[in-house]
């Protein structure tokens, strides 16, 4: 750290002085700067930007003063103790970036109020309100006070600044509407208001802002529809009111705007119609509609702007096909979104073949393509999720060089997937094909680089290709649901960052063997074998390892939703994706194999693990009572099994848990009370004549009393009950059987932050009705029973 040196307070005659960003690491000591602003009395510049002077706002600065600059310099103390606002020739003060300055703006005029031209305090500690002496500033022309605490009505005193060119507001606590008199401040050309909590409808008399060059009112509460009031903003180039309350229709004097590079209007409430044709938007480079209610077909226009480079559409109710033609010279880089919309018919060829960086149709109607032949250059996003597509993927998937992300999931593509996929040129990192009618082996080589790879509910056949422990950036792997035949594939527990495996509904089959590595699987947080017929004991060094069940950390507290959810960061040439693994998915699926044996100890270290199905298998001996270490455990179901002994007394102490089924093992004895015990239903207990106690009728020492779970005289319940009886996969398990459960529709696997929601949705829906509705039924027929019965 290099300090500024005392002499410099021996510069009396010093005018102005200008540290900022000259040094890297430059810091000056509260002695030194004190002396410096007592010593230096004709000073007048001082610029310390970004110079490190953590100590106290100093409260005496040298009169002459007329430009003062501090910004990120970390000072600290409470702004209006100092004496900065009685600087009677100052004319900028700048002291942005130092969020440990508190303190309200004082309520008084300022003695700098007929000079000061620049006041620029964004990302401070300030709060409070906006005093109404702020419109005393009479000369000023740049006010900044974003990204601070300020609450309260915006006084319409500001409307005084009849000079101001730039007013940023946003990022704070602002509320009340916009003042009518905000039309008086004619002379402005940016205005920010952003990120407060605004509410009412935009004033007609904006109009008369007819200077601004930028105007964004977005991630506010206003309604009623945007004004439609700009044929004569011949110099707007900025415009953003989105994530508001708007209503109505496209204001149709905004494609009028010739000089218009940006127009952000998402997540409102828009209706049609769009401008069919416009005058303007020559310069558009920005288009976002999505998230709004636009229902008529995507107006040609919108691919005819030569200078459009990222159109957002997605999340309406555009419908029609897709235009055939494209009228665009740019080779430039091109995003387009239409996800989520009624479009069908033809891919066209144009968007296999122009410059499109960023393609994403999924979540829409369509069918095929005019001509699968792939041609781009610089396509690194492909997503076409979702749709009606079909056929085999043609051969030309494998030129795309640049591609990085390919989701073609939930279609009815066929045919094999094409080997030269795994081309050493090849920079696919997420590569999404579940749920398509894939056949024929999975490649022998894939791309090295990949850190997706999602195969589940096609036909594939075969075994694990071994050339996937070359993939050392894996993060999930998921070939469930297809007709793999193979032993359990050992080598995989070298892959480093290995967070989800998922190998259900296939045909494995054998024991899991040895390990190969000396710490397997390091970073597993789901793992899923569940449908197969894997035989033998489990080892008993398998879970001693999974150390991605064992930080709590990432597992944080059960008590909400929010705190579920970590993201996953996959940087893929200097692009972020983000991808998120919920915590709740911390899971163990064995369930529907042949296991046999002991259950290992070994499962207690697994202390942030939160669903445990080990149901339909052959396990033996006691229910381990390190089971009870598992203090995040919120389902277990260990039914149908060969289970002896009494159910620990320590599960009781499991106050996460919402979900337990120990059906149809060979348990005995008193069943445990307290804490969620009291809350399991009959069920979870069936199938185990030794057990007694609470909720079984069976009392403990009384073997004459009859066992409601095993109460035959409703044949129907028996049956609706069959399927929680017969073990439960972690998918249903999240549904939220049972009363309490905190932590609802949360679905298998992986999703993607880029579009939601994804895996088994439908599935969870579905199932989750089902057993709401076999719940209320039973209960009903409960409740008609013990009445027959109290009669």
């Amino acid at each position: 750290m290099i300090m500024i040196p005392p002499g410099l307070s021996n510069l009396s005659k010093l005018v102005s002085l200008d540290l900022s960003r000259y040094f890297s690491d430059l810091q000056v000591d509260r002695t030194t700067f004190t002396s410096l602003l007592h010593n230096l009395f004709n000073l007048e510049v001082l610029l310390i930007d970004f110079v490190e002077a953590p100590f106290e706002l100093p409260k005496n600065f040298p009169s002459s003063l007329r430009y003062l600059s501090l910004r990120g310099t970390s000072m600290l103390g409470n702004i209006s103790e100092s004496q900065i606002f009685y600087l009677p020739n100052l004319q900028v003060l700048r002291l942005g970036e130092n969020p440990l300055l508190t303190g309200t703006l004082p309520n008084f005029s300022w003695s700098f109020s007929g000079s000061i031209l620049e006041i620029d305090f964004p990302y401070t500690g300030i709060f409070g309100k906006l005093p109404d002496c702020i419109g005393n500033l009479t000369a000023i022309r740049v006010l900044t006070l974003s990204r601070n605490n300020l609450t309260g009505n915006v006084p319409s005193t500001i409307s005084k600044l009849n000079k101001l060119v730039e007013l940023d507001l946003s990022y704070n606590h602002f509320r009340g509407s916009i003042p009518e008199s905000f039309g008086n401040l004619t002379r402005i050309t940016s205005l920010d208001l952003s990120k407060n909590s605004f509410t009412g409808n935009v004033p007609s008399t904006i109009r008369k802002l007819n200077k601004l060059h930028s105007l964004s009112l977005s991630s506010n509460n206003f309604e009623g529809s945007i004004p439609d009031i700009f044929s004569n903003f011949s110099e707007l180039s900025f415009i953003a009111f989105d994530t508001n309350n708007f209503t109505g229709p496209f204001p149709y004097s905004i494609a009028t705007l010739t000089r218009l590079e940006s127009l952000e209007l998402q997540i409102n409430s828009l209706t049609s119609p769009l401008p069919s044709n416009i005058t303007g938007l020559q310069e558009l480079q920005l288009l976002d509609l999505s998230f709004n209610y636009f229902t008529e077909a995507t107006p040609p226009w919108l691919f005819q702007c030569s200078s459009l480079f990222n159109l957002y559409l997605q999340h309406n109710q555009f419908t029609g096909k897709l235009p055939y033609e494209f009228n665009r010279s740019s080779s430039e880089y091109f995003r387009i979104y239409l996800s989520y919309n009624n479009l069908y018919g033809e891919i066209p060829n144009w968007m296999l073949s122009m410059s499109i960086g960023r393609l994403d149709l999924s979540h829409n109607f369509l069918t095929g393509f005019e001509k699968q032949v792939w041609r781009s250059d610089y396509l690194s996003y492909l997503n076409l999720e979702n749709n009606f597509l079909q056929g085999p993927l043609h051969q030309s998937i494998c030129d795309l060089n640049e591609l990085q992300v390919l989701i073609l999931a939930q279609n009815n593509f066929n045919g094999s997937i094409p080997g030269c996929l795994g081309n050493s040129s090849s920079s696919i990192s997420i590569l999404d094909l579940r749920m398509n009618n894939f056949y024929g082996v999975i490649p022998r080589f894939l791309p090295t680089g990949l850190q997706y790879l999602g195969l589940y509910g096609n036909q594939l056949r075969g075994q694990v290709p071994r050339s996937l422990v070359n993939c050392t950036s894996l993060v999930a792997l998921d070939l469930g649901n297809n007709k793999l035949y193979d032993t359990f594939p050992v080598w995989l527990d070298k892959l480093p960052n290995l967070q989800v495996l998922i190998l259900k509904s296939n045909l494995f089959y054998g024991p899991i063997g040895d390990l190969e590595s000396e710490f397997p699987f390091p970073e597993l947080r789901i793992f899923d074998l569940s449908f197969n017929k894997f035989t033998g004991t489990l080892p008993s060094n398998l879970f001693k390892s999974f150390k991605g069940m064992m930080d709590e950390e990432k597992t944080g507290s059960t008590s909400t939703h929010t705190d579920y959810v970590y993201n996953i960061s996959l940087v893929i040439k200097g692009n972020e994706y983000d991808m998120s693994i919920t915590s709740i998915m911390t899971s163990v699926d064995l369930s529907r194999n042949r296991f046999e044996g002991d259950i290992p100890n070994s499962i207690g270290s697994l202390s942030s693990l939160v669903l445990l199905n080990l149901s339909h298998n052959s396990f033996r001996g006691p229910i381990p009572a390190e089971i009870a270490k598992l203090q995040a455990l919120e389902a277990l179901d260990l039914s149908w099994n060969k289970l002896i002994g009494e159910i620990p007394g320590q599960l009781s102490s499991l106050t996460f848990l919402e979900v337990l089924n120990l059906s149809y093992n060979h348990l005995a004895g008193h069943i445990p009370i307290g804490k969620q015990f009291n809350t399991f239903p009959n069920d979870s207990y069936c199938g185990n004549p030794d057990l007694c106690g609470f909720p079984l009728s069976k009392e403990c020492g009384n073997n004459n009393v009859l066992d409601e779970s095993q109460d035959d005289d409703d044949d129907d319940d028996d049956n609706e009950d069959s399927f929680f009886a017969s073990g439960f996969t972690w998918e249903a398990v999240v549904i939220g059987y049972g009363c309490g459960m905190t932590f609802g529709l949360l679905m298998g696997g992986l999703m993607f932050l880029l579009e939601k929601p994804k895996w088994y949705v439908n599935f969870a829906e579905d199932i989750a009705q089902q057993i709401a509705a076999k719940k209320r039924r039973r209960q009903k027929k409960r409740r008609q029973r013990h009445g027959l019965r109290m009669n």
